[in-house]
């Protein structure tokens, strides 16, 4: 890999050493570098190009190209640069992670897993690359490979919302209800500001005859995001439910006027 120290003042070195031999398809694999590090995304293409022009057998060259396709949304693109890069490079496991990610948004998700298998062959403990492949057997409804990849994740890097949430999902569609609770309770100290935590946590308890526990969750996630809409929706349904009529009117009336101010809103844009 190329470090890049200074970008700015590599770039201006750069265009002179190669204004004096554009035949070095090194230099101009550094100026890709470091137009990636200024982001300036078009140029650093145009680099990465004239470094593959004159050399075609620069896998990091491919590499990057293909990982700011990915950027782009031009996956495509970016598989074919990708699959080059670790044609050339095969123990790069960051250009199979990339390919993997590539494949993913293209929605050829047996490719994906091939590609984050061979990343995490190589490093088993790249956490990006766990994270992807527990998220591509999220799509591929594969809810036990899912749990298992994305608890070693969450063993690696505690604590991600995004992990955690995925986590919750896959336990949810396996029925695995008592953990998929105390998931929640752990994610309720750790985003406090997650008004949708409180709603779930308060479903459950509700289910669970727990129901004063359950008010208590749904008037949280009202304080959390008074403007939840969905979180007012199922406040006022719960004490109609219960019959405090007097204060599911109230959140009725809150539910109408956030709704009718969306409606309003999605109006204006669409006219």
């Amino acid at each position: 890999m190329v470090e890049v120290s200074d970008p700015g003042k590599d770039v201006q070195k750069l265009i002179e050493d190669l204004g004096v031999n554009p035949n070095d398809s090194e230099k101009w694999h550094v100026l890709g570098e470091a137009y990636l590090s200024l982001k300036e995304g078009g140029k650093a293409e145009d680099a990465f190009k004239r470094c593959l022009k004159l050399d075609s057998n620069n896998a990091f060259a491919y590499g990057k190209l293909g990982w700011l396709y990915i950027l782009w949304g031009k996956n495509k693109q970016a598989i074919k640069h990708l699959e080059k890069s670790v044609k050339l490079e095969p123990g790069n496991f960051e250009f199979w992670s990339s390919l993997g990610l590539a494949y993913f948004q293209k929605g050829k998700f047996d490719d994906a897993i091939m590609a984050f298998d061979h990343c995490l062959a190589i490093n088993p403990d790249y956490y990006d690359g766990v994270v992807s492949l527990g998220l591509t057997y999220i799509e591929m409804n594969q809810w036990e490979k899912a749990l298992e990849t994305l608890h070693i994740a969450d063993n690696l890097e505690p604590n991600n919302h995004r992990v955690l949430t995925s986590i919750a999902k896959a336990l949810r569609k396996l029925g695995r209800l008592e953990e998929l609770e105390q998931l929640y309770l752990r994610m309720q100290d750790l985003f406090p500001e997650d008004h949708t935590i409180a709603m779930y946590l308060g479903k459950f308890a509700f289910d669970n005859g727990r129901v004063q526990e359950g008010f208590r969750y749904y008037r949280k996630a009202v304080e959390i995001d008074p403007e939840s809409l969905i979180g007012w929706k199922v406040l006022s349904e719960a004490l109609a439910k219960y019959g405090m009529q007097e204060e599911a009117r109230a959140a009725h009336k809150k539910y109408k006027e956030i709704e009718d101010r969306l409606k309003r809103d999605n109006t204006l844009l669409s006219g």
